[in-house]
């Protein structure tokens, strides 16, 4: 009777042995595949946010209006294709006007700048090392190499933007079919509780969105008026890229402020000091106000982890995954607290804020 036993037991060994493997085996493939396919899973990762925006705005028009959720689709949708047209139409040309009278006017920027450097010594040796950096480039790289790939980037970035748009709409038309099929996949006693997983992630991608553009349409306004009155030209240009950086929270706006200072050095040191003032004052503003006003319900992300994933996310990625990186450390956060850190070690301290069934694209089928 006991060599039964015995064959039973090592049968069973190998079969834990054998699903052990599978699993170890089936991880490493996930993590291969995924990292030859890293771009288009940003990409994706762009549409879902598309997604969750357009269909919570829709459902929220929907719940106050009482139309059909269809109906409420369209109407924003056509709504935000006649703003843009307007807009377009309307400041377009000016703006084309702006920035080219901004390409123009940053090398003479630069060209003054480095006349008064020869003046002053430690503004001299900062030209010398950056003079020095430029003809080690090019002579390593390549002026036209590094002109193609600055184009390329902003093409690949504009072209993964309207990709990544499409595809949210297509999300946004019927959300409950992709929501239902990702929750098949998961079994069958867990897939509650992948749904509130979900629909909290999707509620808080949400909330971070419409906050953010929010903030930069205020920063965007609020440094072209302050531009204007400091009688800055192309301010509406300027105005226009603070808005757009902001969208990246630590680097954008240190990106933002440099043509803004060497526009304002044609002007006088003290045209800069006034500058670098306004800059400095929105964007306290919008560190100490508005942030913390807009996005009370985002999950709260300290400024080290969220640098760290833009250095991480940019280094594997580039511009798109430095422009994700945030989303994805507010989605990454929502997903270690209610899986691991509430599921997995127990800690329940903190109680989970009840869903809004009308903010998500992952909840109510249709």
């Amino acid at each position: 009777m006991q060599a039964p036993d015995g064959r039973s037991s090592a049968r069973t060994m190998g079969s834990r042995a054998l699903i052990q493997a599978s699993v170890y085996a089936l991880v490493a493939i996930v993590c291969i595949v995924s990292w030859l396919v890293f771009d288009f899973l940003l990409l994706m990762f762009a549409a879902v946010l598309f997604g969750v925006l357009i269909t919570g705005v829709s459902r929220w028009l929907a719940a106050r209006t009482g139309m059909p959720y269809p109906a409420a689709l369209a109407t924003f949708l056509a709504t935000v294709l006649l703003l843009s047209t307007v807009i377009g139409v309307s400041l377009a040309p000016s703006i084309a006007e702006q920035f080219d009278e901004l390409t123009d006017s940053i090398p003479e920027a630069v060209e003054r700048l480095q006349e008064r450097a020869e003046d002053n010594r430690l503004l001299g040796w900062a030209m010398d090392q950056q003079d020095r950096a430029q003809r080690a480039i090019q002579e390593n790289v390549g002026i036209m190499t590094l002109v193609t790939g600055l184009v390329a980037s902003v093409a690949g970035a504009v072209s993964s933007f309207f990709i990544a748009l499409a595809i949210g709409i297509c999300f946004s038309l019927s959300p409950g079919k992709y929501v239902t099929g990702l929750l098949k996949l998961v079994p069958p006693g867990y897939r509650p509780r992948a749904g509130e997983v979900l629909h909290r992630t999707g509620s808080t991608l949400k909330s971070w969105l419409l906050a953010k553009l929010l903030e930069m349409l205020l920063i965007g306004i609020l440094t072209t008026l302050g531009l204007w009155l400091l009688g800055i030209e192309l301010a509406m240009a300027l105005g226009l890229i603070a808005g757009l950086l902001s969208f990246i929270p630590n680097i954008g706006p240190i990106i933002a402020v440099i043509p803004a200072l060497l526009l304002a050095s044609l002007e006088g040191f003290d045209t800069v000091l006034w500058v670098a003032a306004l800059y400095i004052g929105v964007q306290a503003l919008e560190s100490w106000g508005l942030t913390p006003y807009l996005q009370k319900r985002i999950v709260d992300m300290p400024p080290a982890i969220t640098l760290s994933m833009q250095i991480l996310f940019g280094l594997l990625a580039g511009t798109i995954g430095l422009i994700l990186a945030t989303p994805l450390a507010a989605a990454a956060m929502v997903l270690i607290n209610m899986i691991y850190v509430r599921d997995i070690l127990g800690d329940r301290d903190e109680d989970e804020p009840a869903p809004d069934d009308s903010d998500t694209i992952v909840t109510h089928p249709r």
